[in-house]
């Protein structure tokens, strides 16, 4: 009989011991649960916020990625461009009597 009492108690308390684990796991579902839903919301938020934004143009390519002699070509016409740039500039700021005569 005393066999029979001992079993009782292991199961008794086994089955004490498996609720507070399932207890304490359905407790974490419900955080979880609640931090989705909170997480769905936000991404709703910015989803929406997105769309209104509109659709942005895509960034160029990267230069690592192109023709060395397309980038030459560019790099050159670009600081040629700036060197007409800046002599236009400098001379506007010359007085009128120092300006080249053309």
């Amino acid at each position: 009989m005393l066999w029979v009492l001992i079993w009782v108690l292991l199961v008794v308390v086994a089955v004490a011991y498996l609720a507070t684990r399932v207890w304490g796991v359905w407790g974490q579902f419900k955080e979880l649960t609640a931090e989705v839903a909170h997480a769905s919301d936000t991404l709703t938020g910015l989803q929406a916020q997105a769309e209104r934004l509109g659709d942005r143009t895509p960034p160029a390519p990267l230069a690592v990625f192109g023709d060395p002699r397309q980038l030459r070509r560019e790099r050159h016409a670009t600081r040629g461009a700036l060197k007409q740039e800046r002599r236009a500039r400098q001379a506007a700021r010359q007085p009128r009597w120092a300006r080249p005569v053309d």
